[in-house]
């Protein structure tokens, strides 16, 4: 992002310490130059009254104390959060935490819970408060351009979803009025098209950034997966039993489309086994195993080997793996099958 020089900044402080909103107020107003753009500074005591501003006026930023007269500590963020949602802001205006207090754990949970960045208030001059305000600027613009990105690809994701399963109905409403030998070959390529349209909707949805996560018991969510997907007589072990922190739908896709993966490839017997690694989990089965000139091409989207298949299976699974910020690897398993290895990943309490 490249700053205006002319423009300037519209910044509100939060900060109900008179000699610490004087300091503030000091370093934005003398900053002007050709690097960094002249600030108009707007100066309130409480969150009531930031509330009030915010409703009203227009923001590049706020700078905003962990401690005031109506609020203390993350909640005072937590707060500020909410009345943001509450305004109903498309483009939510980005926040630099300030405190009293150098505790390196409260700085990283305010990272987590949104803020931009994280200043003690004692160890600030005009060039470290010039350079966090557009580094968070800058990262602030980076975020909103993504969100942008996503808000489009969905929105591309469901008309082409919508446009290709109306004709697709009308194909297959109309494939009982075949009565030749071609039918059979025209409902396989149908059925066909309907799973490619399913994975690339699942695709496009599957590769954004993941943002709320919880505990996940993978024995057990594994368990619900294999009532939805068609498994004939493979059987399934479970050797894990430490919940992992992730987002639980992508998590349920993830190993579905793995299940898939292994009866379709490893045959209609083949065991499967979910099991823990030090720093993440396994997935593997006792098939025919993928030759090692061909595991990184598995990924590949539209990548596969059964003339039925989708080839995006093995693609939305790493593409759910690096959401996460895991690192995917697919090897040979124990007993010669498929083994896919996911690490960097983190562990519940």
């Amino acid at each position: 992002m490249s700053f205006d020089a002319d423009g300037g900044l519209c910044i509100l402080l939060v900060e109900d310490n008179p000699g610490d909103a004087k300091l503030f107020d000091h370093h934005l107003r003398s900053s002007g130059s050709g690097s960094f753009p002249p600030a108009s500074v707007t100066h309130v005591e409480s969150l009531t009254e930031a509330a009030e501003r915010l409703m009203t006026d227009t923001y590049d930023i706020v700078l905003l104390d962990l401690g005031l007269p109506d609020s203390s500590g993350l909640s005072t963020l937590d707060r500020y959060n909410d009345m943001i949602a509450e305004a109903d802001r498309h483009d939510p205006v980005p926040v630099i935490v300030l405190t009293g207090l150098r505790d390196d754990t409260v700085a990283v949970e305010a990272i987590e819970r949104g803020a931009q960045d994280y200043l003690v208030k004692d160890n600030v001059d005009e060039n470290i408060l010039n350079r966090t305000i557009r580094y968070a600027l800058e990262r602030h613009a980076q975020q909103q351009e993504l969100r942008r990105q996503n808000e489009r690809l969905e929105r591309f994701a469901s008309v082409v979803s919508h446009d290709l399963r109306n004709p697709l109905s009308v194909a297959k409403g109309r494939l009982e009025m075949v009565t030749d030998d071609h039918a059979a070959v025209i409902e396989r390529n149908l059925e066909r098209m309907e799973s490619i349209i399913d994975d690339v909707l699942t695709l496009a949805r599957e590769g954004r950034s993941v943002e709320e996560t919880e505990p996940v018991d993978l024995a057990v969510l594994i368990n619900n997966c294999w009532e939805n997907v068609e498994t004939a007589s493979a059987t399934l072990l479970t050797p894990i039993d430490r919940p992992i922190i992730a987002d639980r739908s992508r998590c349920r896709q993830l190993l579905e489309n793995l299940i898939r993966n292994s009866v379709e490839h490893g045959g209609e017997s083949t065991q499967i086994t979910l099991g823990a690694l030090e720093t993440g989990f396994y997935f593997e089965d006792d098939g025919e195993g993928i030759p090692e000139d061909m595991r990184e091409d598995i990924f590949e989207a539209g990548y596969t080997t059964n003339r039925d298949g989708t080839g995006f299976g093995l693609n939305i699974v790493q593409e759910i793996a690096e959401a996460h910020g895991w690192d995917l690897q697919a090897t040979a398993g124990t007993d010669g099958g498929a083994r896919f290895e996911f690490t960097g990943v983190t562990f519940a309490e």
